[in-house]
């Protein structure tokens, strides 16, 4: 067993009942945050999807352009009241 999971273990054998539920939530989320490859995997079997082959990767700072005039997002929320 690795040095990493057995002082995991260690660490998990001394929490409370609160403690312990709270690593598995995090646990659980964490295991989840992997079904996004897998999703990402059969879309890239259907040929209506192009999926990058490395992957999505971070996506690139930008700065926003000024414009004239009233924000899009203001007058959409204006015009759903």
């Amino acid at each position: 067993m690795s040095s990493v999971k057995e002082s995991l273990r260690n660490t998990i054998e001394r929490l409370n009942d609160e403690e312990a539920s709270r690593v598995l939530e995090f646990a659980q989320r964490l295991r989840k945050g992997n079904e996004a490859s897998r999703t990402l995997e059969r879309l890239a079997c259907d040929p209506a999807f192009r999926v990058p082959p490395e992957g999505l990767g971070a996506f690139h700072s930008v700065e926003p352009l000024r414009g004239k005039g009233i924000p899009a997002s203001r007058l959409l929320v204006d015009d759903r009241r």
